[in-house]
């Protein structure tokens, strides 16, 4: 029998875990029930797959009276968790129990109009899975048009264009090094910090995205970060495999890159450090470096320090690099923009307020 854990959930209807001993049949879960997580995010879902077990920290709302729509309720509910969530004290993981749900309290209209509450709810609903697929959508397509725009200002064909070169990483760099794991400080004695692998998601290097550790000064001088250090990920999954960004200031603080990181110190005679960062993510490069990059699974590919160098790109002068670099700075402008203005907590709003207008008699 199918165990449903909390993670299942927001799928509602798969799970991977089975249970093959004794069980109540009072713990049986059935489509149509509804089910709320009590750890972490607070919500009511409907169950929409076959029979499967109730699993601890999984809530099944029972009984219902035949005044009630048990849809209403799975809707009018969430209002109420996401004010408990909100409002619940947390160290690691928020948790919710089964006497805060029995104190919600909210009222009612007759069934029909709760039939046709629910009838209008789900309309609204259906209308903002619309939006979330458009602006899924946008993202990905602005996630293109990125290596896109970037190619259009490189010539991978450069033979015939005087000025212009074709040469490897390796050809272009002075250093190639992994970085240095270390362990999140959880005893209070950190006096440094690590980046995580989300620095690279933009092409300025995100020094913000960090965890505090214990950092020796060794490791700290050997695994440092200097302004022009362009860093590419070595593990990831292959849409983001391989993606780059540039350091364009040193830290103040005692910072260093892990071991997922490739560090990249260029020879600046040849290429600048922030043409080097846009031309790794060039279409052209994306594709070389998904080639070359090794796994068993697609949600996790590796590409090492000596396969990074034999990916080429086209190298303009120094000058000629300046120019494609202010024009692609400013391009970047618009598309983070945009990207700002399709964020996806957007759709959670939305939803939110649906339920909200819903339930003060707006719909």
């Amino acid at each position: 029998m199918s165990l449903i854990r909390i993670r299942d959930l927001k799928n509602g209807s798969a799970t991977v875990i089975r249970y093959n001993g004794a069980y109540d049949e009072r713990f049986v879960v059935r489509e149509g029930d509804r089910l709320i997580g009590m750890d972490g995010e607070f919500r009511c879902y409907e169950w929409r797959g076959g029979e499967a077990l109730l699993n601890q920290r999984v809530c099944r709302l029972v009984d219902f009276s035949d005044e009630i729509d048990p849809e209403f309720v799975g809707f009018g509910i969430n209002t109420h968790l996401k004010e408990i969530e909100e409002a619940t004290p947390f160290v690691t993981v928020k948790h919710l129990s089964a006497k805060s749900i029995r104190g919600i309290e909210f009222s009612y209209p007759e069934l029909p109009e709760q039939r046709r509450i629910v009838a209008r709810i789900k309309e609204c609903m259906e209308r903002v899975g619309e939006v979330e697929e458009l602006k899924s959508s946008s993202r990905v397509q602005q996630q293109c048009l990125s290596a896109s725009l970037i190619e259009s200002e490189l010539h991978p064909d450069v033979t015939c264009i005087e000025g212009w070169a074709t040469r490897t990483v390796g050809e272009l760099v002075t250093t190639v090094r992994n970085g240095r794991s270390i362990a999140q400080d959880t005893e209070g004695l950190a006096d440094g910090a690590v980046l995580t692998l989300t620095a690279v998601r933009g092409i300025d290097l995100g020094i913000e995205f960090q965890k505090a550790i214990a950092l020796p000064k060794e490791v700290a001088k050997q695994f440092g970060i200097d302004a022009g250090d362009v860093f590419v990920s070595r593990a990831n999954t292959i849409e983001l495999v391989g993606l780059s960004a540039v350091a364009m200031d040193a830290p103040t603080e005692r910072l260093i890159y892990p071991d997922l990181l490739i560090k990249l110190k260029v020879n600046p005679s040849m290429i600048l450090p922030r043409y080097m960062a846009y031309a790794l993510r060039s279409a052209s490069s994306r594709k070389q470096i998904k080639a070359r990059a090794l796994g068993s699974s697609q949600t996790m590919v590796k590409i090492s320090g000596e396969r990074l160098r034999e990916v080429s790109i086209p190298v303009p002068s120094l000058a000629e690099q300046e120019r494609i670099v202010s024009r692609l700075d400013a391009a970047h402008d618009v598309m983070r923009q945009l990207a700002t203005e399709s964020l996806p907590g957007e759709i959670e709003v939305l939803r939110r307020a649906v339920l909200r207008k819903a339930f003060a008699g707006e719909l």
